[in-house]
C-alpha cells in the first residue's frame, strides 16, 4: 500500500535543523587535501526541464563476509529534469526538480567465493533501468522521479507516529478522529485506538532507502550560503538500510541519520572543487532505536548498520552543473539472534556480518562524443536565440543508451544488410560480358 503523503523541503524538515549530538560536535572531519585560497562562491545545481546529462561512470563493489564477491561494472547515466514542482516551507515557495536517473550498464562482471570456498566467476546482464531511491518518488507519465533542490538535496515525505503509553509505536496516517478515538491507517492495517491510551503522536521523515549502488546520489549537499575555501557546512539525512523479518515479511524500523559534512576545498576559475564525508550508524541497542523494539526483541536480538566514507566532485559554478565525481562508501551490516533450546540445553547465539566498499566515479560526457549505440551527446545548453535555425541539433531529451538486446537486434540488422549487399554485388558480377574494348 502507498500512502498519499506530503513532500518537505529537507532545510525546513526538523530532523536536518535539529541539534546534532554530542557525538556528532566532537567528531572533527580530516580533510586529506588542503583549502586553497580563492573567491566565495554559491554552489546551485540548475536544471532545465526536458534536458539530460549524461555521465560516464564506473562501480566497484566488494563484500566480505561467509561468502564474498567482487563486482566491477561500467554504464552511463541518463539523467533528466523531467518535471519542476514547488512547495511551501515556513510560508517560502521553493522549487523541486522532479529527476529521473536512468543507468544503463555497459560493461558486468563478478567474481564470487561461496562458503564453501568454490569461486564462481559470473558475467551479469547489461541492464538498463530507473534508479529507485525508495518511496519518497513522483510520477512523471512512466517515469519514476526523486525531487532535488537547487542545493542538490532529495525531497523526502513524512508520516505520522503514534506511541501508546505501553510503549509500541505505530507508523501511518491518521484517518478520522473523535474526543474518544482515532482511527488510524497503519501500512498492515485500520485500527481505531482510544485517545486514553495514547502518548504522544509526531510526524517523522520517510527516509530514503539506501540499497546496493543507491547511496551514491544522495551526496553531496552544498551548502545553502555563499562559501569560501575552507568553509564547512552539515547536513542530516533520514535514510535506511531495509531489513524484512518475520512471516509474512515486515520491514524493520532500523532508520537512521546520515550526516553529511561538506567543504569548499577549491575555486578554479568557473569550477568549485568541493570535499565531503558522510557517516551514520543504527543500533539496536541505542537509546533512541530501543524504543522501536518490544522488550522480547531486544533480549533476543541484535541489528547494527553503519555507514562511513567520503568524495570529491567539480562543479560548474556559473552552469550549475555537476562535472565529476568520486566517492567511496564502507557499509557494515551486523545481526545477532539468541535461539532459546531445549530443556537443559544452551541458548543458541548466532552472529552474521558484511563488510561492503563500494566505489562510485562518473563524469559528464562532453557533446559531441559518439556513443557506441551510434547516437552522439548534443549540447547540454540552450541555443543562444541569436543563432540561427539549424546552426545545431538540440534534441529536448536524447534517446536512451539501448539495452543489450537492441544491440545484439542491430547487429543482426547490420549484418543482413551487408549480406543483401554482397549478394547484388554478385548479381552485377554475373551480368558483366568479358571485355578487352575501352569505351567511354
Amino acid at each position: 500500500m502507498r500512502l498519499r503523503l506530503t513532500f518537505l523541503h529537507c532545510f525546513a524538515a526538523a530532523l536536518l535543523a535539529g541539534s546534532l549530538s554530542a557525538a556528532e560536535k566532537d567528531r572533527e572531519p580530516v580533510w586529506t587535501e588542503r583549502a586553497v585560497p580563492g573567491p566565495a562562491v554559491t554552489i546551485r545545481i540548475k536544471r532545465n526541464v526536458g534536458k539530460s546529462l549524461i555521465y560516464d561512470g564506473t562501480l566497484e563493489r566488494s563484500q566480505q563476509s561467509a561468502s564474498s564477491y567482487v563486482e566491477n561494472s561500467k554504464f552511463l547515466l541518463n539523467i533528466l529534469a523531467a518535471d519542476q514542482k514547488e512547495i511551501l516551507v515556513k510560508d517560502a515557495r521553493k522549487r523541486l526538480d522532479l529527476v529521473a536517473i536512468w543507468r544503463t550498464f555497459t560493461e558486468r562482471n563478478r567474481t564470487e567465493v561461496l562458503e564453501n570456498k568454490k569461486k564462481v566467476e559470473r558475467v551479469l546482464e547489461n541492464s538498463n533501468d530507473l534508479i529507485n531511491l525508495g518511496p519518497n518518488f513522483e510520477m512523471v507519465g512512466a517515469l519514476r522521479c526523486y525531487g532535488f533542490d537547487g542545493q542538490n538535496s532529495v525531497a523526502f515525505a513524512t508520516q505520522q507516529v503514534i506511541t501508546t503509553k505501553d510503549g509500541r509505536q505505530v507508523h501511518g496516517r491518521i484517518l478520522s478522529e473523535t474526543n474518544d478515538k482515532i482511527v488510524f491507517l497503519s501500512q498492515e492495517e485500520k485500527i481505531d485506538l482510544k485517545r486514553a491510551s495514547i502518548d504522544k503522536i509526531d510526524s517523522v521523515p520517510i527516509p530514503h532507502v539506501l540499497l546496493n549502488e543507491t547511496p551514491h546520489y544522495f551526496f553531496p549537499i552544498f551548502s545553502q550560503r555563499q562559501v569560501s575555501p575552507g568553509d564547512t557546512w552539515k547536513f542530516r539525512v533520514p535514510v535506511i538500510i531495509p531489513l524484512e523479518q518475520g512471516n509474512p515479511p515486515r520491514l524493520l524500523p532500523t532508520q537512521f541519520t546520515a550526516v553529511m559534512i561538506g567543504r569548499l576545498r577549491e575555486v578554479r576559475g568557473n569550477t568549485a572543487i568541493v570535499d565531503y564525508q558522510v557517516s551514520g550508524e543504527f543500533d539496536s541497542t541505542s537509546a533512541d532505536a530501543a524504543t522501536r523494539f518490544p522488550e522480547e526483541f531486544l533480549s533476543n536480538n541484535r541489528i547494527v548498520h553503519r555507514i562511513s566514507g567520503s568524495g570529491s566532485v567539480s562543479v560548474d559554478v556559473e552552469k550549475g552543473r555537476l562535472l565529476d565525481k568520486t566517492e567511496t562508501f564502507s557499509i557494515t551490516l551486523y545481526a545477532m539472534a539468541i535461539t532459546p533450546q531445549g530443556a537443559g540445553e544452551d541458548v543458541k547465539k548466532e552472529e552474521n556480518q558484511a563488510d561492503i566498499v563500494s566505489k562510485f566515479s562518473m563524469s559528464l560526457v562532453p557533446p559531441g562524443t559518439k556513443l557506441k549505440n551510434g547516437h552522439t551527446i548534443p549540447e547540454y545548453d540552450d541555443v543562444p536565440a541569436d543563432k540561427k535555425p539549424g546552426d545545431e541539433t538540440q534534441p529536448t531529451q536524447p534517446p536512451p543508451p539501448e539495452t543489450k538486446e537492441q544491440e545484439r537486434e542491430r547487429k543482426k540488422r547490420e549484418k543482413e544488410l551487408k549480406e543483401q549487399e554482397r549478394k547484388r554485388q554478385r548479381e552485377l558480377e554475373k551480368q558483366k560480358k568479358p571485355s578487352s574494348d575501352v569505351s567511354e
